[in-house]
């Protein structure tokens, strides 16, 4: 492996396992929202720093938080399926940058290589952004809907 490889592939790990800390580690997801429970309360937090955006009575609002809970689950569950997939792109980004490493050198042609890799990328992305559009503006408008 020559160093541009190497380089490359830690500046991609690096990527991922911000990504993965702050998704495990603190319940990040790109809705911006979370909720912490302890029966009686619910805490909607916002942001990586997850600053109190509101504390609710959960008797009152039981309904809306169960919502609330639920998109807030749904975008998480995207998230973390785009993560996996995300990491699984890493190798075809790899050969396609690195035209070395390239499998199949003598079947496929480099350039048909890397339409191929952003033709995935791109159909995946044109799956996935509308559904995520939806998921975040349904967290959003439960979360107006709790604290306004």
């Amino acid at each position: 492996m020559n160093k541009k490889i190497i380089a490359f592939t830690f500046v991609y790990a690096v990527i991922m396992a911000g990504l993965l800390f702050i998704t495990m580690n603190h319940n990040w997801n790109p809705s911006g929202y979370s909720y912490d429970s302890d029966g009686s309360t619910v805490v909607i937090k916002e942001g990586l720093g997850q600053n109190e955006t509101a504390e609710l009575e959960a008797a009152e609002n039981m309904s809306e938080i169960l919502l609330l809970q639920a998109a807030i689950q749904d975008v998480m569950n995207h998230w973390q399926l785009d993560l996996i997939v995300i990491s699984l792109f890493f190798p075809l980004i790899l050969f396609s940058v690195f035209k070395e490493t390239q499998p199949f050198k003598e079947q496929i042609p480099h350039k048909w290589f890397v339409v191929m890799t952003i033709g995935i990328i791109a159909i995946y992305a044109v799956a996935t952004v509308p559904s995520y559009i939806g998921e975040i503006q349904s967290v959003h408008d439960r979360v107006n809907a709790l604290i306004n």
